[in-house]
């Protein structure tokens, strides 16, 4: 394959799959540095999701995951799979606050970037989401891997000639 060909591929990519803005969630919860680390799991378990941007005088300044905080508090995930609910942890995550556990400098995509260059970067980086940011770093959004896979799925559906995927 040339670079031509692969420059056209990956055009042809970009057109087909759209930028980040499209597979994006707007909103997003966002955490402080400052929040406690019980505080942040409650959080994160009522928005369902397992991660989130911390921001400090609205910029990105962090990511943090559950598994962030499970590990921060000697919490074995498979245990909490395994016999209820992680907030029996509580007071081991009270002790620890989201900026000490927090991924310092986050790869961050912006809304205007082709989904792929974004996809790229999630797996350059091993992430599962990015924090989706302004020219000023400030939080307009999330891409995460399940953002991608349904912005796929949703391209995938409009192909001419193909017939419609229903939902169960």
């Amino acid at each position: 394959m040339t670079q031509r060909d692969v420059s056209q591929e990956h055009e042809t990519l970009d057109r087909l799959l759209g930028p980040v803005a499209d597979a994006m969630h707007a909103e997003v919860l966002v955490l402080d540095p400052e929040t406690p680390g019980d505080v942040a799991a409650r959080r994160l378990e009522r928005a369902g999701v397992s991660g989130a941007p911390v921001v400090e005088h609205g910029r990105v300044v962090g990511v943090v995951t559950l598994g962030d905080l499970f590990a921060a508090a000697a919490i074995d995930s498979e245990a909490v799979r395994t016999t209820g609910p992680f907030l029996r942890y509580e007071r081991e995550l009270s002790r620890c606050r989201v900026g000490e556990l927090m991924t310092h400098q986050p790869a961050t995509a912006v809304a205007n970037w082709p989904l792929t260059r974004a996809v790229a970067l999630m797996v350059e980086r091993g992430v599962n989401r990015l924090p989706v940011v302004d020219d000023n770093g400030r939080p307009v959004g999330i891409l995460a891997r399940d953002d991608v896979l349904r912005a796929l799925a949703a391209r995938l559906d409009r192909r001419p000639g193909r017939p419609q995927l229903l939902p169960n």
